[in-house]
């Protein structure tokens, strides 16, 4: 008798789902983690739309489930290392309202790819209140990554060649570091050093002040820092060094 297996959820960015390849035969991706169905990530709603659908289309992902008079729901996803779709189909939206744009959450999912682009049909959903809870996510993907836990992800033939060169091998500083110019690295070392040069922590607007860039920018600059485990918030807004 045969029994059904349940992958268990792998945490990690969204880069790192959009980075793999998608294997149709059994609904899995091929990620640096290793073979990944079902995913955990942290990230922030950013857009949330209800949909209701007047005709099935045989295209779209559990089309055969899905009733055309039912509603939809879709999350846009943003973990600062890329964004995504998250679909609910058969949803009463009730049961989701108190999710909006600006929260950040903690999603389980299912992962998938519709029309070769990337996609996620939530198990799990919940708001993140402990700000801290996302420094400990990321800590945890950074510890797995340095500590060799990650695979070669076999890319499709057009994107392993680089003028003659295969690109497919894993590049641990590229994971971090994202093919920064000298001068993107230039600027967070600046914002990293103004932040180390205030003990006691500075706040957001501050840095913004001090460093004449805009506040999206060094948005980025902060996840970045973030992520790399040098800098950390002791309170909402406030940033201090490790």
């Amino acid at each position: 008798m045969s029994t059904l297996k349940r992958y268990p959820a792998t945490c990690c960015w969204i880069k790192n789902i959009l980075n793999g390849k998608y294997n149709s035969e059994d609904k899995s991706y091929n990620t640096i983690f290793g073979k990944t169905k079902r995913i955990r990530i942290v990230a922030t709603i950013i857009d949330k739309r209800e949909v209701i659908s007047t005709q099935i289309s045989n295209e779209e992902p559990g089309s055969e489930d899905v009733d055309a008079s039912e509603a939809r729901l879709e999350f846009y996803l943003d973990d600062g290392t890329g964004y995504i779709r998250a679909i609910f189909f058969k949803v009463d939206p009730e049961r989701y309202k108190d999710f909006v744009k600006g929260d950040i959450i903690d999603v389980i999912s299912r992962v998938g790819s519709w029309n070769d682009t990337p996609q996620l049909y939530p198990e799990i959903m919940k708001k993140i209140t402990n700000p801290n809870f996302i420094l400990l996510r990321d800590a945890e993907i950074i510890k797995k990554i340095k500590s060799g836990e990650i695979q070669e992800v076999l890319l499709p033939e057009s994107k392993t060649k680089n003028n003659g060169e295969d690109s497919s091998e894993i590049d641990i500083e590229d994971l971090f570091e994202g093919n920064m110019s000298s001068e993107t690295e230039r600027i967070k070392e600046k914002v990293l050093s103004t932040i180390q040069s205030n003990s006691s922590g500075i706040g957001f607007d501050k840095l913004v002040e001090i460093l004449n860039i805009s506040e999206n920018d060094l948005k980025d600059y902060i996840r970045d820092l973030e992520m790399e485990s040098k800098i950390y918030q002791p309170e909402k807004g406030i940033y201090q060094s490790f």
